[in-house]
């Protein structure tokens, strides 16, 4: 994966490329505290450390605080050159489509607890395509909640050809369209290096917030090598059926390169970096970017896709088809507020599948099953896996008139686990839904 620079008009190139072009070798990763980054201890929108007062703002002002380099910064106020039109790869064929309605779901691992973001693909443009990045409240690293939020960024077409910097941190002062970086996926250019000569060398862009509406890059690179010769079977939702996408896996050392404006304590040292990869040339989509050093969240950051929705021609209700045959289904498509029982919109697809069968089947009676990973102690979870699954049946009651009689409830908690929970795909495939039919 790889973060290079920006083409941003004026301040925003000359900063970028001037930080990569001081380096003389690739180096480390690093996590954050915004959707997908790699920051652990810093407030969004506040400097990481460093003196107060007039001298201290100065030195935030010049980014030569705590032993930081000297750096310019950036916003999404800067001006930007629109991306210059080239075709969209082709969707027809590829194994993960990366369409308008796609929605890639990944979780990232941070000191509390798993956090999970929507990233939806809106429509390809002549020049561009646009990700939209939804995550929901959660708990950072130093203890204070941060606030649900939701950012449009862009990828330029010609980008995905041949970009060499990769980045998945988005937030409200990070630009929304950054040159020479792709998100998601690699590029058909590292891609293709791996595949002939087994490694490439990637580039991760990151930010460090500083002031209340800034923010200044921070590159980490290294060189990434094929691990086994052949493909690795890679565990995945997709559609909400659990199946294995064949993947490429990479490992390699990743060091800070070019000007650094994070603390010296802040910055990896010789960062053990683990990344999967979709074997597809058409989209080879990142299933997991993961980088082990106690600067990034404490030596738990990783971000791991853990769910795939995409649009096919002939769409199957797998709700009615798993209870139809085995008397049982399982769905990860009923989503709700964070450690609560309140069901969240993007939930309705799956809602609507149940009200399906159980119209196409008017004999059926259900039986709702909530089930939650190990995080949050086993009592917490027993009690909140109940109300989920009452939450449940009180909106197929309501809002679809599903008679109540033919629905009951129950929750189990962590107590039936259908994977490890010592894993971040492994909880996430634990929190689910489970029907039942008589």
């Amino acid at each position: 994966m790889v973060y290079v620079g920006y083409k941003m008009k004026q301040k925003v190139t000359t900063m970028i490329h001037k930080a990569e072009s001081s380096a003389t070798s690739p180096s480390t990763i690093a996590p954050g505290a915004l959707p997908g980054d790699k920051r652990g201890d810093t407030k969004p929108g506040t400097s990481p450390s460093g003196p107060g007062g007039l001298l201290g703002n100065l030195a935030n002002m010049l980014g030569g605080n705590d032993d930081g380099d000297l750096v310019q910064s950036v916003s999404d106020r800067d001006p930007v050159e629109p991306c210059a039109a080239a075709p969209y790869p082709s969707q027809a064929a590829a194994r993960i489509p990366l369409q308008a309605g796609t929605v890639i779901t990944t979780a990232w691992g941070i000191k509390y607890e798993d956090v999970e973001s929507r990233i939806t693909l809106g429509a390809t443009k002549p020049e561009a395509i646009t990700m939209t990045n939804t995550t929901g409240i959660y708990k950072a690293d130093d203890g204070h909640e941060v606030k649900a939020s939701s950012y449009t960024d862009t990828v330029c077409n010609a980008d995905l050809t041949s970009a060499a910097t990769y980045i998945t941190v988005v937030g409200q002062h990070i630009p929304h369209l950054i040159h020479d970086v792709t998100r998601l996926r690699l590029s058909d250019k590292s891609f293709s290096e791996i595949k002939n000569s087994g490694k490439t060398s990637v580039v991760y862009l990151d930010f460090q917030p500083y002031g209340q509406d800034e923010e200044k890059p921070v590159h980490d690179a290294g060189l990434l090598t094929r691990v086994e010769p052949q493909d690795v079977p890679y565990p995945m939702i997709v559609n909400d059926e659990r199946v294995t996408l064949p993947a490429i896996h990479l490992a390699g050392i990743t060091d800070s390169i070019g000007k650094d404006p994070r603390a010296k304590k802040y910055r990896p040292n010789h960062a053990a970096a683990d990344i999967y990869v979709i074997d597809d040339p058409l989209d080879p989509l990142v299933l997991l970017w993961k980088e082990k050093d106690p600067a990034f969240h404490e030596g738990k950051f990783r971000v791991e896709v853990v769910k795939i929705e995409f649009k096919t021609s002939h769409p199957v209700n797998v709700v009615e088809k798993q209870l139809t045959e085995e008397k049982r289904a399982v769905t990860y498509g009923i989503y709700f507020d964070f450690n609560k029982d309140i069901i969240k919109p993007e939930s309705e697809p799956v809602l609507k599948q149940i009200v399906q069968a159980m119209t196409d089947n008017p004999s059926w009676k259900l039986t709702v099953e909530g089930h939650t990973d190990n995080i949050g102690g086993d009592a917490y979870n027993l009690d909140l896996s109940k109300r989920r699954a009452a939450a449940v049946k009180q909106v197929l009651v309501t809002r679809y008139h599903i008679a109540a009689e033919r629905l009951s409830t129950d929750g189990f908690g962590a107590s039936r686990p259908v994977d490890t929970n010592e894993t971040l795909e492994g909880r996430a495939r634990n929190r689910r839904v489970e029907l039942t039919r008589e």
